[in-house]
């Protein structure tokens, strides 16, 4: 277990909005000396619990996942396969931090909309599209065809549907694609990926799939009874819990959540994967490392980090939208920089590409399109616009690119989407969103979701046009090489 690397990856990816925010603040006279306190403590419990939570990922929750993941493709057996990518699927999305979060922050907004409720519709949508992404590998469809398809399906259902919905709805595909499902699915899938042998596309696109599931279930959640009718919530000033009954509550909240992953992964061990009991042991502490350190990152997560995040939105917005926007494409630059996933997928895309799209050109593209991602959620948020304003050009220049992109590279993009969304896009964006909206005029506190998925829809683009790039790079040497 490298915690040392994990703590240096998570402060790196903390310490530029915490020490960003802490200046704007002070400068601004949004925090007092205790508030400071306050924050600085949160700061910590939230790298604390992310590096116990990451370090617990690598040594338990990936090794069981392969296991898994192995254990299913020797069984040849495609509705088994399929039945058990669906429960681990859903098993492994309740306890997700982001989905967590976001759940909690609509539940605020529109509390008709229950945290219990939208986190099991994300986890049914997560499970059934996880097991049509072992389909496609298995049945080797096309993923593009795919692609289309699903996206097909969102926009039929989303033109019926409330635009505070739609808004929640692409979030939840980019909250799902957390630091808990990610690894796990992408273990699971590898393991099956593996009866793919030389074909590179059957490694990618499992995140992509699974993260399409939510925004269908929850858009047919806002078509139910549950939905759109609720009124908005008022933004109201929550008392400071105290630290320790936070902790407290956290703790049983998060047990009661992992408790079936728990349970699912005993019992597969005790009944097909049989690890050496040194393994086992290992895998299992692991789980607990990740146990406490969803405790210990929720409890910051409330303790002071979100709310210092809507105070200092508040604060920009009365000020001047421009300083908000400009202070919000910073946040962009700073989530991607310093993001571990993001370092890792431009190395993936320069290997891919064999050195014709390096790793620095796509991640100053990356960082340029998040940041750019956060102003027009920002501009959104302050005007009240609707979602589809950005949402709908946005996917259909994706399905346009897509048709000239490299099956390959698609994959990779829509993975990608949810490498950007890491763990301060729910718990500092999503809140810096919320304050200005209370600090506009014409705003509302609904407005301000949609900020996840613009996120996500980014990095999409700028990978696809990456693609293209490359294709005609190799194409132009081919010619050369040819004539």
């Amino acid at each position: 277990m490298d915690i040392l690397k994990q703590l240096r990856e998570v402060t790196l990816s903390v310490l530029p909005i915490g020490l960003f925010t802490i200046i704007l603040s002070l400068l601004l006279g949004v925090m007092d000396s205790a508030q400071l306190g306050r924050f600085l403590l949160s700061c910590l419990l939230v790298i604390g619990g992310l590096t116990l939570f990451l370090s617990g990922v690598d040594v338990g929750l990936i090794p069981i996942g392969t296991k898994i993941g192995a254990t299913l493709t020797r069984s040849r057996n495609l509705p088994l396969m399929l039945a058990a990518s669906v429960a681990l699927g859903m098993i492994i999305t309740i306890p997700e931090p982001d989905v967590q979060v976001l759940a909690t922050q609509v539940h605020a907004v529109r509390p008709g909309v229950s945290v219990g409720s939208l986190v099991v519709a994300i986890a049914i949508g997560v499970g059934i599209f996880f097991s049509i992404s072992i389909a496609r590998t298995i049945l080797k469809l096309p993923m593009k065809i795919i692609f289309l398809l699903s996206y097909i399906s969102i926009f039929s259902i989303a033109a019926f549907s409330d635009d505070f919905f739609v808004s929640i709805a692409f979030d939840s595909g980019g909250a799902t694609t957390g630091p808990l499902s990610v690894p796990f699915i992408m273990a699971l899938g590898m393991g099956v990926a593996a009866l793919r042998k030389h074909d590179d596309e059957a490694e990618f696109g499992y995140v992509a799939l699974s993260s399409i599931g939510p925004v269908i279930a929850v858009l047919v959640l806002g078509l139910s009874s549950a939905g759109g009718t609720e009124i908005e919530a008022a933004a109201e000033a929550e008392a400071v819990i105290p630290l320790s009954e936070l902790f407290s509550s956290k703790f049983v909240e998060v047990g009661i959540s992992l408790l079936p992953l728990v349970a699912v992964c005993l019992l597969l061990q005790l009944l097909f994967m049989k690890m050496p009991r040194i393994e086992a042991t290992r895998a299992f502490v692991g789980i607990a490392y990740a146990y406490i350190g969803i405790v210990l990152f929720f409890t910051g997560v409330e303790y002071s980090f979100s709310e210092v995040a809507r105070e200092l939105g508040d604060a920009l917005i009365l000020i001047s939208p421009a300083l908000l926007y400009a202070v919000g494409f910073v946040f962009g630059l700073c989530v991607v920089l310093a993001e571990p996933a993001v370092m890792v997928l431009t190395e993936q895309v320069e290997d891919v590409s064999e050195g014709r799209i390096p790793r620095r050109i796509m991640l100053v593209a990356l960082a340029l399109g998040v940041g750019l991602a956060v102003v027009m959620a920002l501009v959104r948020t302050v005007h009240s616009l609707s979602i589809w304003t950005f949402l709908l050009p946005g996917y259909i220049l994706i399905m346009l690119f897509m048709i000239r992109t490299p099956g390959l590279f698609s994959a990779i993009g829509f993975d990608s989407g949810g490498v950007a969304t890491g763990p301060m896009s729910s718990t500092f964006l999503l809140p810096f969103a919320m304050g200005a909206a209370s600090g506009s005029s014409e705003a509302t506190l609904a407005s301000s979701f949609g900020i996840i998925a613009m996120i996500a829809m980014m990095p999409i683009l700028v990978i696809e046009l990456l693609g293209i790039i490359y294709q005609t790079r190799v194409r132009k040497a081919e010619k050369e090489a040819a004539g």
